[in-house]
């Protein structure tokens, strides 16, 4: 009897144990992480993002109007300030609301390179991450198809949209050194926060032409808009 009921209890005892590591496991909080859905900015903008190519990305070009640590980024500059700055700026194109609504901002190099421009826990994409994501979606003469939204922003032709990856790339245009705006509805040009030289920054392009997707680079006052990858 002594014997049946050592083993009755050493048998309680590891189903005990059992149930309590299988208790732990289940209130793991790693096995509970999931990815964000959304991110916010200081200014209180509301952002898409979803994991692509192994990488939180955000799905929306940026808007904000301040750095993370609140401070302002100028604006409203003139063409000649505009291409002779030095500092971190943004313009929205040709200053029209409706414009910032769906493109975002157009910032320009100094203000991409500043690691304070994404929201915390966020920075800039890099080139090199661009690289990478457009490596991941079929190399420099496809991702651009994959990447490029399918919506009536673009100009036809919009060759080889699919929007695929759900990245929701739309033209944007720019804003040159001179100070005007360009290529709405024709392009969109992304920073890297990276610098290409001491008076050039990285971008990548993609066209309504083309379902490439080129690297090059640009005049540090040139107006880009820009995306933003978690930590």
């Amino acid at each position: 009897m002594k014997n049946r009921n050592l083993i009755f209890l050493n048998g309680l005892f590891f189903l005990v144990c059992v149930l309590v590591l299988n208790g732990c496991k289940k209130d793991d909080p790693d096995d509970k992480k999931q990815d964000p859905t959304t991110v916010i900015d200081v200014d209180g903008n509301v952002y898409q993002v979803k994991r692509i190519c192994d990488k939180l990305w955000m799905l929306e070009n940026l808007k904000t109007t301040r750095y993370n640590d609140s401070t302002v980024i100028p604006s409203g500059l003139n063409n000649a300030d505009w291409g002779s700055t030095t500092n971190g700026a943004y313009s929205v194109y040709n200053d029209l609301p409706e414009n910032n609504t769906t493109y975002g901002k157009l910032y320009n190099w100094y203000a991409a390179n500043n690691t304070l421009l994404a929201p915390k826990g966020w920075h800039v994409a890099t080139e090199a991450e661009w690289q990478e994501l457009i490596a991941c979606q079929g190399g420099t003469g496809a991702a651009g198809g994959n990447l490029k939204s399918t919506s009536t922003q673009w100009l036809t032709p919009n060759t080889g949209a699919t929007n695929s990856s759900t990245f929701n790339v739309l033209p944007a245009g720019y804003r040159a050194i001179s100070g005007n705006y360009d290529l709405i509805g024709e392009a969109a040009y992304f920073w890297g926060s990276n610098e290409r030289n001491t008076t050039q920054g990285e971008y990548v392009l993609l066209r309504n032409e083309s379902a490439a997707a080129a690297f090059n680079g640009a005049t540090k006052q040139f107006g880009y808009v820009v995306r933003c990858i978690q930590d």
